[in-house]
C-alpha cells in the first residue's frame, strides 16, 4: 500500500494506491512470471473497480517506477535495481508510506527493507530536498482544477492536506535515519515524533494537525452528503450546512464551518511556509 492507504488515513474519496511486487519461484522463466504477475494485477484492478453491491474501489498504481509508463507489476529484483540506480527524490518521498498489505510475508519484508534504504537515507541529499520543494511549488500551480478557489480546495489548497503531508514527509527524509520514531507511514504519528524530537514546536504541530484533520473530515463529508466525490469546500450554504451536520455542528452552521476551515488553513499555511520553504 502507498499514499493515504499506506498511512491508514483513507477517507471516502480515496483511491487505493498500491505497488504490485512479485518474486518468481526458482527455475521459473522471468518473462512468463512477469506476464502472469501483470495479468493478476490487471484482473484485481478490474474486479475491484467493477460495479456491484458495494461501491467500486479504484486501484491506483501510478506511484510505481516510471509511473504510467512503467509495467504494472515488477519483480522484487527489478524494483531493487531501479531504486538503487535510478530512483528520484519524489520516489523516496512516495516510499515513506509504503506498507505491506497482502501477499507473501517474506516478500513484503524484503521489499520494506529495500524501501527503508531509499526512504531513510544515511544523509539527506540537499539536491533531492530542493527538488521536492520545487515539485511542491509546481503542484500548487499546476494541479489545482481550472477555476477552483485555492483557499477552498481541501487537498491541494494552501494549508490543507497536501501542505501537512509534504512538510511531515520532508522532516522524515531529513531526520528519520537518526530518529527511529519518524519511521512510520502515519502522518500523525510522524508529526508527534517530530514534536518529541524537537524538530517542530508543539503549537506549530497543533495548527498543522487541526487543519489536516478538519480538511480530511470535510473531504469525506462531501460524498456522504451528495453521493459525489469533491475536493472543494462548497460555497452553497445549504450544502455547507449539510456537511456541518455530518461533522456534528449544530443546525444552520454553514458560516461557522467555512470560518473554521479557512481559519485553520491560514494558520497551517503560515507554519508550512516557514518550515518547508524556510
Amino acid at each position: 500500500a502507498m499514499g493515504r492507504m499506506g498511512g491508514r488515513e483513507r477517507g471516502y474519496p480515496s483511491d487505493a494506491d498500491v505497488l504490485f511486487v512479485h518474486d518468481p519461484v526458482p527455475g521459473a522463466d522471468p518473462r512468463v512470471a512477469q506476464q502472469f504477475a501483470v495479468a493478476v494485477a490487471s484482473q484485481l484492478r478490474q474486479l475491484l473497480g467493477s460495479v456491484g453491491p458495494e461501491p467500486p474501489q479504484s486501484v491506483d498504481a501510478d506511484l510505481r517506477p516510471e509511473g504510467r509508463n512503467g509495467p504494472l507489476a515488477r519483480s522484487f529484483d527489478a524494483y531493487a535495481e531501479y531504486y538503487r540506480r535510478w530512483s528520484l527524490s519524489w520516489e523516496a518521498q512516495a516510499l515513506l508510506r509504503a506498507r505491506g498489505v497482502a501477499g507473501s510475508v517474506k516478500l513484503i519484508a524484503d521489499f520494506i527493507a529495500l524501501a527503508d534504504d531509499v526512504r531513510y537515507p544515511a544523509t539527506a541529499d540537499p539536491n533531492g530536498l530542493r527538488e521536492i520543494r520545487r515539485i511542491k511549488a509546481r503542484v500548487e500551480n499546476e494541479r489545482l482544477p481550472q477555476g477552483a478557489d485555492p483557499a477552498r480546495h481541501l487537498k491541494l489548497g494552501p494549508g490543507s492536506i497536501s501542505d501537512v503531508e509534504w512538510l511531515v514527509q520532508l522532516l522524515q527524509l531529513q531526520h528519520a535515519r537518526a530518529v527511529p520514531a519518524l519511521r512510520t507511514t502515519s502522518t500523525w504519528g510522524a508529526l508527534r515524533a517530530a514534536v518529541d524530537a524537537g524538530l517542530i514546536a508543539p503549537d506549530a504541530a497543533e495548527k498543522l494537525a487541526a487543519s489536516g484533520h478538519l480538511a480530511s473530515r470535510l473531504r469525506s463529508a462531501n460524498p456522504l452528503l451528495s453521493g459525489q466525490t469533491s475536493d472543494v469546500l462548497p460555497a452553497d450554504r445549504a450544502r455547507l450546512d449539510g456537511i456541518g451536520r455530518i461533522l456534528e455542528y449544530p443546525p444552520h452552521s454553514a458560516t461557522q464551518v467555512e470560518e473554521d476551515y479557512l481559519g485553520a488553513t491560514r494558520r497551517a499555511r503560515r507554519v508550512f511556509e516557514k518550515l518547508f520553504y524556510g
